[in-house]
């Protein structure tokens, strides 16, 4: 049986991130369960616990150090994915905060980052998936993505062409970009049945393709390392984002993408 985590702190954030995890529970056919970490003996735990009565899913309280025990209830083999909460800004922004950055750098399970005001939402159906435009960044994200989901979604393939990864031999760019696109999803993706080619910059692009498409989820990747330029962008996409956030731990070597098994099998 697998597991999706919700992990819950005793904020008002906490009710999106379950939320949240019941539909990626759904999105995978996984169970739910909470996990609450308290650092101190004389905390209440009555939100995270509540929330998990209420949605009659199981609750386990851990006492210690929040980031190394949540660390080690997200490596149990039956883990598939955890959900956390960002944390909210005076200002605004919602970045990840100490704790979900930890986690990022330390699992290679995917990890759903949730706005801590996010509205209400019945179901996670409508995807973005924003991808870099080269074959070698972006194939390896939808083979991480594909086998974790059994519902059926409906999925924007987003290509965000910077002057980097703009394809080289174009005669007729925009004609071009629109036969690589579709030549793309047929060797990749045959089942997807929508792409946009967009020009960077990339962060601006992601928001503004999501309230088109009336997105309910956004699926990143993630290198596992904050030195780099799409480390920028999660953090940028993250910070101002409206909508849950999934990053796939994904790594790249001089080699080609490592390839990382499925835990589970597209029926």
């Amino acid at each position: 049986m697998s597991i999706v985590l919700a992990a819950l702190d005793t904020s008002a954030a906490a009710r999106p991130v379950l939320e949240t995890a019941l539909e990626i529970g759904a999105l995978t056919a996984s169970s739910v369960e909470v996990v609450h970490v308290r650092s101190d003996p004389s905390e209440s735990c009555e939100t995270p616990e509540s929330l998990a009565e209420r949605h009659e899913v199981p609750f386990e309280l851990l006492e210690g150090e929040v980031q190394p025990m949540l660390l080690a209830a997200i490596e149990a083999p039956k883990t598939i994915a955890a959900v956390i909460g960002a944390r909210s800004t005076p200002g605004g922004q919602r970045p990840a905060g100490h704790t979900a950055l930890y986690l990022l750098e330390h699992t290679n399970k995917p990890i759903v980052v949730v706005p801590p005001d996010m509205a209400a939402r019945h179901s996670l159906r409508h995807l973005l998936v924003p991808l870099e435009g080269t074959e070698f960044s972006s194939r390896p994200v939808l083979e991480r993505l594909w086998p974790l989901l059994v519902a059926d979604v409906e999925l924007v393939v987003l290509h965000v062409f910077t002057n980097r990864t703009l394809p080289a031999m174009l005669d007729r760019p925009e004609y071009d970009l629109e036969i690589w696109g579709r030549e793309f999803l047929r060797r990749h993706f045959p089942r997807n049945v929508h792409i946009e080619l967009r020009p960077g910059p990339v962060g601006a692009q992601i928001a503004e393709v999501s309230r088109e498409c009336s997105a309910d989820l956004i699926v990143l990747s993630w290198s596992q390392s904050d030195a780099t330029d799409k480390a920028r962008v999660i953090r940028e996409v993250v910070g101002s984002s409206v909508l849950p956030v999934l990053l796939l731990p994904v790594v790249l070597d001089a080699d080609g993408p490592t390839k990382v098994e499925s835990r589970r099998s597209k029926p």
